[in-house]
């Protein structure tokens, strides 16, 4: 009996690596020492899929508790009832069940005197995994149980390490709402194949999208694990290992999956004309239900990343509509074309080195070309005048950004809610002496105090009717003079201490003409 154990749970045999595995914890729990030692005996030379055992003796119930309380490995605890008490061994396991929340170590209760815990009732009010009685336990029994509760804690922690897999994958999915984090939701669950499956840690997935302009199909690494994760998820596939670049030119030519000896390449079609690619190493060739797996997590994938991309074509598409909006405005006040993409990269800086959400940096960079959009209301009389405004003039000029509110709080939209709350505040000042509503410090909305510094920043700097550009010297003077009144001191502190980022963005995007006209503040 026990050569037939051995054969079954040997090592697989072979060119496979020898492995130091872990010992198989073991807990005796018993008051009686010649017990341990027979035991130990009877135990020697035990093994379980290659791995030995760590034998941890406990010599009364109390001393079995504290070994619990240090150890969160113990495969199997074998538990005399009674020791310290009648009961010390089932109040052992009511611990461990109930208080330490221990369900994963299986406990067999072994007893010399059955008449004081008898068995029915032990088994139906006690959460342990056998009862045995000293006499009826020989070695071969002995060695039987350990087979039997062995194979049972392994696939109860299999179950746990892939719950937990399951559990980073559904919060991954939680994440998807671009294509960065699609890459973490992708990695995840390449980390969870390749463990369900007891594969090789290294994976690959790529993605293949079609380029309208050229009719050529770009690539793209989507996630990597294992050996390939030093491979930037933004690597064309042609920049992998030249073994893997060539692997995949194969498949994707062939529209199929292929085996190789150590790896598989996946295949599906996607709906947009492109592809996805799965690249994942092993020891042995993958059977039919492993492949129909990565087929269908492959399908699964490239459904998430077709969705989300449309996303993207729409915050794009939507983007582009405020930009097209807020040039024609600048057209009509005749302001220099970049303003409004100077002023929403400022916007952007500003807000992300003022320690503000990812989230909110995003809303404010996209809101704040809009900043003016009120002026669409300002009678042309007024907005083109070239000489100054009379009071009744600047009282109506001052009301765009009424005008620019009532325009955008239609919509319940972030982005637009975001337009309508810049575009009332942002001629409000610090000091308290700005318009509409004369507001103050941080009574002032965070995306107007910046947007307004931003838009000031670049106005002082671009050429208007009434002015020759300002010098980066003169426009950072400004700036510094205006700390405390016009400007937060917080904000005017991190423009200044990066001045040369923020100058930069006039070179990178510079007005289309040097004679563009102005709008008046």
């Amino acid at each position: 009996m026990d050569l037939i154990f051995a054969e079954e749970e040997s090592p697989p045999s072979g060119n496979a690596k020898a492995v130091q595995k872990k010992p198989w914890c073991i807990l005796l729990v018993d008051d009686d020492a010649e017990v341990h030692a027979v035991t130990r005996l009877a135990l020697k030379g035990f093994e379980f899929q290659g791995s030995e055992l760590e034998l941890l003796s406990a010599h009364s119930a109390q001393a079995g508790r504290e070994i619990f309380n240090t150890r969160d490995d113990i495969a199997l605890a074998i538990v005399d009832v009674v020791m310290e008490s009648d009961h010390a061994g089932l109040d052992l396991v009511h611990y461990v069940r109930n208080t330490l929340e221990n369900h994963r170590t299986r406990l067999v209760m072994r007893t010399g005197q059955p008449g004081q815990a008898p068995e029915d009732r032990v088994i139906r009010e006690y959460d342990i995994d056998d009862y045995k009685e000293k006499t009826d336990l020989t070695i071969q029994k002995l060695r039987t149980l350990l087979y039997s509760k062995l194979r049972a804690y392994r696939d109860l922690c299999i179950i746990e390490y892939q719950r937990d897999g399951l559990a980073r994958v559904l919060g991954a999915t939680a994440m998807v709402q671009t294509a960065e984090s699609l890459t973490v939701f992708a990695s995840a669950v390449l980390d969870q194949l390749t463990s369900l499956l007891h594969l090789d840690k290294s994976a690959l997935y790529c993605i293949i999208l079609p380029n309208a302009e050229s009719g050529e199909h770009e690539t793209r690494t989507l996630a990597a694990t294992g050996d390939f994760v030093q491979y930037s998820t933004s690597d064309a596939c042609a920049n992998l290992p030249e073994i893997v670049s060539k692997r995949f030119a194969e498949v994707f030519a062939k529209k199929a999956g292929q085996h190789f000896e150590d790896a598989y390449v996946l295949y599906s079609a996607a709906k947009n004309g492109g592809g996805n690619l799965l690249y994942l190493k092993h020891a042995m060739e993958l059977g039919k239900l492993d492949q129909q797996l990565l087929e269908i997590y492959t399908q699964s994938v490239a459904i998430t990343f077709e969705n989300i991309h449309l996303q993207d074509d729409l915050r794009e598409t939507q983007k582009e509509l405020v930009y097209t909006l807020a040039d024609a405005v600048e057209a009509r006040t005749q302001k220099t074309g970049a303003h409004v993409k100077r002023v929403a990269l400022a916007c952007e800086m500003l807000a992300r080195m003022y320690g503000l959400p990812e989230v909110q940096v995003a809303l404010i960079q996209n809101a704040s070309p809009l900043h003016d959009i009120g002026k669409v209301a300002i009678p042309d009389a007024i907005l083109h005048k070239p000489g100054k405004l009379n009071a009744e003039e600047w009282a109506l000029m001052q009301q765009h950004a009424q005008f620019g509110l009532d325009i955008l709080q239609r919509s319940n939209r972030p982005l637009m809610k975001m337009a309508a709350e810049i575009a009332l505040s942002h001629h409000e000042r610090w000091d308290g002496s700005g318009y509409p509503n004369g507001l103050a410090g941080t009574d002032i909305p965070v995306s107007a105090r910046i947007t307004a510094l931003a838009d000031v920043f670049d106005s002082l700097g671009s050429q208007l009717s009434y002015k020759e550009p300002w010098s980066p010297e003169m426009v950072a003077t400004a700036i510094r003079e205006g700390s405390g009144r016009q400007f937060e001191p917080a904000l005017v502190d991190l423009l200044l201490a990066n001045l040369d980022a923020f100058n930069a963005l006039r070179q990178l995007h510079p007005d289309e003409t040097d004679t563009a006209l102005a709008n008046r503040h």
